[in-house]
């Protein structure tokens, strides 16, 4: 079961209706900043957990939205959705699963919109605060009895968020990740010998009739009891040193860090905080969504990770990707990144990734399959080139290579003649060194000129070329590439 749509419309940055499709497991949303990446995320937990209560709907609505328009976010589910409902939640919601080409599809969708839908016979007041699921046999969005907790099976999405606490992650509370990681490793612990055993001994420590606790705060307890008495009456005090519920002894848990000195993860850098919260994401996909009974059966878990590369360096970030590439296989993860080191792993046939550009007031959207310049497109340098307009030697050296190949397996001196038949004028002048030697310089093309300085950077008779020429250079191949 994965995302395979979502819709967005008037929420912040998007102004109207943006649509965006997935297919792969790993889904990379790649451009500048304030483009509308995180703001992607950010409409998804909209729809998952409604909009903050210290937010009101001017601080999510597209400023440029008119009166009339709405602000809403629908999720398109595809995939074995029958089969997720049957194993983790109630049967009777299979029915709004339906068929589309032969997919089992399911819409979710929470909008600004109020309105009235007659739903089993009775007017249903709609609004912001209900999510609602479409009914492919009445044509309409609802909102039935217990549909939260039949998508909160169904659509259970962790947020990292580039500015993310990471004790948020690590917190050993019973509704965060690693309180609920830590109670499900525990299983029926509480109800075994050594647990027992504890109860016995917390009892004697507190309560017992030797030297106890409650023995030591019995002169406290009269002393009490007697001013009380006096002044309003019969009334008896006792300290209750009761046993805790389990679940305080999560919250009383710390994670402390070996990295040379043992130290609360608190006190350590963000780097090793991030890492560390990242490394229980990771576990969580793995352990904590699996049928009870069944381990070959797990429920959805969607990750939307942005920026996973803050306070990580480039080896890191590789190891990182690698480990959530393997995540993807089972489970679907959305990263926002800029980081060239994870996009290294971007595979077009596995992957999903989208280029975010800002057009004025607004966004443009491109999916990366819709670049074309090479049969094995779309390349780094051409990601590099789209997304943030940077102009690298790789890139240039793809150009240069791919017109070689395109026309025929070009020598240098037929590329040459080829940029010429293009109207590309020989601007520049290339002394070309060899054993030792000095050859008269010659007049070359300046896309000859910087793939013979990016290719020889032993030859120092040339002056380097200027960022404005590769700018130049790339653009013209670009233009001769179409």
């Amino acid at each position: 079961m994965k995302i395979s749509n979502i819709k967005v419309s008037n929420y912040k940055i998007f102004k109207g209706d943006y649509n965006f499709d997935f297919n792969g497991g790993l889904v990379f949303l790649v451009g500048e900043n304030n483009t509308g990446k995180s703001t992607l995320f950010d409409a998804v937990n909209f729809l998952n957990s409604g909009l903050p209560k210290d937010k009101k709907l001017s601080d999510i609505k597209n400023k440029f939205a008119e009166a009339t328009e709405h602000v809403s976010c629908t999720v398109k589910f595809t995939g074995d959705i029958k089969a997720v409902i049957n194993d983790f939640s109630e049967t009777k919601y299979q029915r709004y699963v339906f068929d589309e080409n032969g997919v089992e599809s399911l819409i979710v969708h929470r909008t600004s919109e109020e309105r009235s839908i007659k739903q089993k016979g009775k007017d249903v007041r709609l609004d912001i605060k209900k999510v609602t699921i479409w009914n492919p046999e009445t044509k309409q969005f609802e909102n039935p009895s217990g549909i939260d907790d039949v998508l909160s099976t169904l659509f259970e999405a962790q947020f990292i968020w580039a500015d993310t606490d990471p004790d948020e992650v690590a917190d050993f509370g019973s509704t965060k990740i690693c309180g609920r990681l830590l109670n499900e490793a525990v299983g029926d612990f509480f109800e075994g010998e050594q647990w027992k055993k504890f109860t016995e001994v917390h009892k004697e420590t507190f309560h017992g009739t030797g030297d106890s606790l409650g023995k030591r705060a019995e002169q406290i307890e009269n002393d009490i009891k007697t001013i009380l008495q006096a002044q309003y009456g019969v009334a008896d005090i006792k300290f209750d040193f009761s046993l805790p519920e389990t679940g305080a002894f999560y919250k009383t848990g710390e994670i402390i860090v070996n990295d040379g000195a043992n130290t609360k993860l608190e006190d350590k850098g963000t780097g090793m905080q991030r890492a560390v919260a990242l490394a229980i994401i990771q576990v969580y996909s793995r352990n904590l969504t699996v049928h009870p009974t069944d381990p070959r059966k797990t429920r959805p878990l969607f990750f939307f990770i942005d920026e996973p590369e803050i306070c990580l360096h480039p080896k890191a970030q590789q190891q990182l990707l690698a480990a959530l590439v393997e995540i993807s296989k089972i489970r679907q993860i959305f990263i926002a990144t800029h980081s060239p080191y994870l996009l290294r792993q971007f595979n077009s046939v596995n992957h999903d990734l989208l280029l975010f550009n800002r057009d004025g007031n607004g966004v443009i959207v491109t999916p990366a399959k819709s670049l074309d310049l090479f049969p094995w497109s779309p390349s780094i340098g051409e990601i590099n080139y789209k997304a943030y307009q940077l102009y690298t030697s790789e890139f240039h050296n793809e150009l240069y290579g791919h017109l070689q190949e395109r026309e025929s397996k070009l020598s240098e001196t037929e590329i040459e003649a080829f940029f010429l038949s293009k109207g590309v004028k020989p601007t520049k002048s290339w002394i070309r060194a060899k054993n030792g030697s000095q050859e008269p310089a010659r007049s070359v093309s300046l896309m000859t000129f910087i793939r013979h300085t990016i290719h020889h950077p032993e030859n120092k008779k040339n002056a380097d070329f200027t960022e404005e020429e590769l700018k130049e250079s790339i653009e013209t191949m670009v233009g001769l590439a179409k």
